[in-house]
């Protein structure tokens, strides 16, 4: 082989250059058995600022997360986002986690990382002995009791019956008392008109501004379209809308990437730029309320019964 075909060689194997890179570090452990917890770190390195989303995986196999963490340190011109991921696997014998994918987003270039595997040695809880689980022991004799047994169940019956008329009726009550809801939309742009935003933005509390504002949209979005978004993260919220195929879900998403950026990211938007993200919350409600009954169907359903009554 040549010196010239070796540096070819070298260049393509290289990795390509860039700030974009994930490191994987399994925390040390003892002996590990079936169900055990155990600590994996994935140190994300990105363009400040940048938005990650993750970490995501196809399949988990054996492995479950009990937990996880994330903080980002920014350093100089880039931004270090660590994820401690706590993990327990359910299988026995040396077991590999999936590697776990982390997309980054800063402008209008993304990029996706991929972390390196991580194996670990799971032993059974079984003793060394024992190949199964034992069977049954012969079920052993009891005076019986069935004769005070059945009358005692059937007034424990009665009794549960009893109190359970009585809890749905004063419920029936509570309810008529109290008004009906409002509707989402008219929630949503009541929660917006209440909000002390000017003084937020002149304090310089644009992180707790960008947190209501996405609270309010969540529960906009769960209550209107009937699908569960208080509870998830951004990337589950944008997978439910596309296949929900709600309108205006692009825009959405740019407005969810940009509370993340200022959320987790620490990004201190301009003034003006907050100002107008109120405004597009405002914009999408009003877009996708349901149009109101027109005039002409609700005379035209009212039409039939006037006739009936002049014959």
């Amino acid at each position: 082989m040549t010196l010239a075909t070796f540096l070819l060689t070298l260049a393509i194997a290289a990795p390509a250059a860039g700030p974009d890179h994930v490191v994987t570090r399994l925390a040390p452990t003892a002996k590990l058995t079936v169900g055990d917890r155990f600590q994996v770190t994935y140190l994300v390195t990105s363009a400040h600022p940048s938005l990650i989303t993750g970490p995501i995986a196809d399949s988990l196999g054996p492995f479950a997360i009990v937990g996880e963490q994330r903080k980002t340190t920014r350093r100089g011109d880039l931004d270090e986002t660590a994820y401690r991921m706590g993990f327990a696997c359910f299988e026995a014998g040396h077991q590999r986690l999936p590697a776990l994918r982390f997309l980054v987003t800063a402008g209008s270039r993304s990029d996706t990382l991929t972390a390196d595997t991580v194996g670990v040695t799971i032993a059974s809880v079984l003793p060394g002995s024992m190949k199964d689980i034992h069977p049954l022991k012969p079920a052993e004799t009891f005076p019986n009791l069935l004769l005070w047994l059945i009358p005692a169940v059937a007034l424990a019956l009665a009794l549960l019956a009893w109190l359970g008329l009585r809890l749905y009726q004063r419920l029936r009550r509570l309810a008529a008392l109290e008004p009906p809801p409002l509707p989402p939309w008219e929630e949503a742009l009541a929660a917006l008109e209440g909000l002390p935003w000017r003084d937020w933005l002149a304090e310089g509390e644009f992180k707790r501004f960008y947190y209501r504002l996405s609270e309010i949209l969540k529960r906009y979005l769960e209550r209107r379209f009937e699908f569960d978004a208080v509870e998830q993260t951004t990337t589950e919220l944008l997978a439910s809308m596309r296949a929900q195929r709600l309108p205006m879900r692009d825009e959405i998403g740019r407005f969810f990437a940009r509370c993340d950026l200022v959320k987790y990211a620490k990004t201190v938007p301009p003034v003006d730029e907050a100002e107008r993200a109120i405004e597009q919350l405002r914009d999408f409600v009003v877009k996708t309320r349901p149009a109101p009954e027109a005039p002409e169907s609700a005379a035209a359903s009212a039409q039939p019964a006037v006739a009936g009554g002049g014959s």
